[in-house]
């Protein structure tokens, strides 16, 4: 396999991701959706919350856990959408010089 066919089959959005977040490459490919990898995440943690913490303080406990993730997804939704203006213009200013 040569190494044109090895770039566009590494072309995947969790391949990119790794390297953007981590640096590294991705090794699998979850072919898993959204949703399932969302809740294969949380299950755990929720468990752990309701072994852990009193049935009175639940709900406080998970409003936390909410808030704290929901700002985390704005700040990172909001990073995502300047990574991907940045990229957009140098596209298009390689578009211009090519």
């Amino acid at each position: 396999m040569d190494y044109i066919t090895q770039i566009f089959e590494r072309a995947d959005l969790q391949h990119i991701r790794e390297f953007l977040l981590h640096g590294v490459d991705c090794t699998a490919v979850s072919d898993r959706s959204y949703k399932q990898r969302l809740e294969s995440s949380a299950n755990p943690v929720f468990d752990m919350i309701e072994e852990k913490f009193p049935k009175e303080e639940l709900d406080h406990a998970a409003e936390l856990i909410h808030h704290h993730a929901t700002v985390t997804q704005d700040v990172y939704f909001e990073m995502g959408m300047q990574c991907g203006a940045i990229l957009m213009e140098q596209l298009v200013q390689h578009k211009r010089h090519s």
